[in-house]
């Protein structure tokens, strides 16, 4: 498993309250959570192509552990998107409405031209616990349809993408 030119990863942070989360917001009642060691320590400077693009999910308290991530896994960060959910989920600081999707690369993977995606916030209906909008990967399938991709974590398969995760048989395909 090696040589992927684009990668798209929602790690199953382990958050520090996720033992006192009310039933049903928690995400370790959802799937597994790893430490943030055990996902730096993921091949995935293995599976990457030496020019390769990843697209990491976290969320407003995650941000400042992406990061570290980022570089454990060989990318630097570029850039990131927003993903604005139709209702309000739970929070300290502030109720999140929303997700980040840190874009990152490693090498010099080829800037396409013109920017990939028209606008870094997009609005989209929530849906399932922790499930994302096809349209990232979407775009990411219209801009560059011949690389080679994996979607990490992944719940169900999807077309012309390689699937690592221990859940795709919990969710119908779309």
């Amino acid at each position: 498993m090696s040589g992927y030119q684009v990668i798209f990863t929602d790690p199953p942070w382990r958050f520090a309250s996720n033992s006192k989360a009310k039933p049903g917001r928690n995400a370790m009642r959802h799937y597994e959570c790893m430490t943030d060691a055990e996902i730096c320590a993921l091949p995935v400077k293995e599976w990457a192509a030496k020019e390769a693009l990843l697209f990491m999910w976290t969320t407003a308290p995650m941000m400042a552990r992406s990061m570290p991530v980022l570089s454990a896994w060989g990318f630097k960060y570029v850039s990131q998107m927003v993903w604005v959910k139709s209702r309000i989920a739970t929070g300290y600081w502030a109720r999140n409405r929303h997700e980040i999707l840190i874009i990152a690369k490693r090498g010099k993977f080829p800037w396409p031209g013109m920017a990939p995606f028209p606008d870094s916030v997009v609005e989209a209906p929530t849906r399932e616990h922790s499930r994302k909008p096809e349209y990232f990967q979407d775009r990411v399938d219209a801009v560059w349809p011949d690389h080679r991709k994996l979607e990490m974590f992944s719940r169900r398969p999807r077309v012309g993408w390689d699937a690592w995760g221990d859940q795709q048989e919990k969710f119908e395909a779309v």
